[in-house]
């Protein structure tokens, strides 16, 4: 005589999984998890001793970010860890002290270690992908946020109120994964209806066979998995959702070129480009 036994799909999904679940149903903020997990920038590496150290990051691989900074830091940048000029020496040359290139020096390593982070954004693509999904204005404010970071400062230049232009950017980055869920959903929903089937009623006796099938079912998991995650990865909106979530995680003002009253009167202000 059969015996029929009901298990948590579940429980017994377990010993095959470690992601999802069978049975499990993959909400939305699993979806919105997945994609701050899988579109999320770089991390931040320390440049500093890798410049000055032997064996360290080459020259070359940051003078590609010295256009998308302040000129006189990416003067000084080029002179300390290019031409290897003391900070002594760099200081006389432009008539500042030691301690104003040590802090311009900083300071542009830490916009070119953020940079680096983030993917490089075109001008003409950023409007072709995202110009029929925004209003020219948001637009705007997206793209300056990119050049910028600095919310006052597009503020002023669009005579805007610093409250607005937040309130917008904010609602634009929503509006970026809002894009994404539109780009990955059928993947989605193919993860959803593995997730939801659940495991069959099976006989008692036949363990090997319920082995065999729960084995199949992760195997079918595992392949819907990496399809959703190369979706996501493919997605035409992806990179810009990379880029705004990483100025919005505590890097507004990154790029944004701050003159220093202490700085004025010793000479920081006449740094002039070096060709």
């Amino acid at each position: 005589m059969s015996h029929l036994i009901v298990q948590d799909p579940s429980s017994i999904s377990g010993r095959f999984s470690t992601k999802y679940r069978l049975g499990h149903t993959f909400e939305e903020d699993d979806l919105d998890e997945l994609i701050e997990k899988g579109l999320a920038p770089y991390e931040e590496q320390d440049l500093t001793s890798m410049l000055v150290g032997s064996g360290g990051l080459d020259y070359s691989a940051i003078e590609r970010y010295l256009s998308k900074i302040p000129p006189r830091e990416a003067d000084l940048i080029r002179l300390y860890y290019r031409d290897r000029m003391k900070q002594e020496q760099i200081a006389k040359l432009f008539r500042i002290t030691q301690a104003a290139v040590s802090y311009r020096l900083h300071r542009g390593i830490r916009r070119i270690q953020f940079l680096r982070t983030i993917p490089e954004l075109d001008r003409d693509t950023f409007d072709l992908d995202l110009g029929s999904k925004f209003s020219d204005q948001d637009r705007e404010i997206l793209w300056r946020m990119y050049e910028t970071t600095c919310q006052s400062e597009i503020a002023k230049l669009m005579g805007l109120t610093q409250g607005r232009v937040r309130h917008r950017f904010f609602r634009g980055l929503q509006r970026i994964k809002d894009l994404i869920r539109e780009e990955i959903r059928e993947k989605h929903l193919q993860l959803q209806s593995i997730l939801k089937r659940g495991i069959p009623v099976c006989d008692r006796e036949d363990f090997q066979a319920l082995d065999l099938e729960l084995a199949e079912a992760d195997a079918e998991l595992s392949t819907a998995d990496a399809e959703l995650k190369a979706s996501l990865k493919a997605s035409k909106y992806g990179k810009y959702w990379t880029v705004f979530f990483a100025i919005s995680d505590k890097h507004f003002n990154i790029l944004h070129e701050v003159s220093l009253p202490q700085f004025k009167d010793r000479g920081d202000a006449q740094i002039l480009p070096i060709e």
